[in-house]
């Protein structure tokens, strides 16, 4: 199943786009925007649960993307960073841009750890379902 699902994703790299676009919008607007747009309402109750969610989402389709679509392999190392630089500047933009909102090193953290999990899932994909990426990866390397 997993396979097949590589397997569309493949061959439909403008639903990786759209769904890394998708995402990094919906996780900018709900952690950039006033706690006061959301009229009181609790999103997600268990903040740090959706902090995880939300940067796992993120991190795996920018590393999927990276993974199916650029010229060399994709570095894992790379879509760590990237994950956790991107949660600890919306940190610091909720600190310094946004009024009712503040900074939190354990919001980072729960960003940090989403975005490791989703590149431990990515290297257990590149590894196990290698055949299915096979494709990509050839004809990513010869250009």
């Amino acid at each position: 199943m997993i396979g097949k699902l590589i397997s569309f994703l493949v061959q439909r790299k403008y639903v990786v786009y759209f769904l890394f676009i998708a995402i990094t919008a919906i996780t900018l607007l709900l952690t950039l925007l006033p706690p006061d747009n959301f009229q009181g309402q609790a999103i997600f109750s268990y903040d740090k649960i959706g902090h995880f969610l939300m940067f796992f989402g993120w991190s795996f389709m920018f590393g999927l993307s990276l993974i199916l679509y650029s010229r060399q392999e994709a570095p894992l190392l790379f879509i760590f960073v990237a994950g956790t630089l991107f949660g600890i500047s919306i940190e610091f933009m909720q600190e310094m841009l946004t009024q009712g909102r503040t900074a939190s090193w354990t919001d980072a953290a729960a960003d940090s750890a989403g975005t490791l999990t989703a590149v431990i899932l990515l290297w257990w994909i590149k590894t196990k379902y290698r055949q299915y990426l096979r494709p990509i990866l050839s004809q990513n390397s010869a250009r």
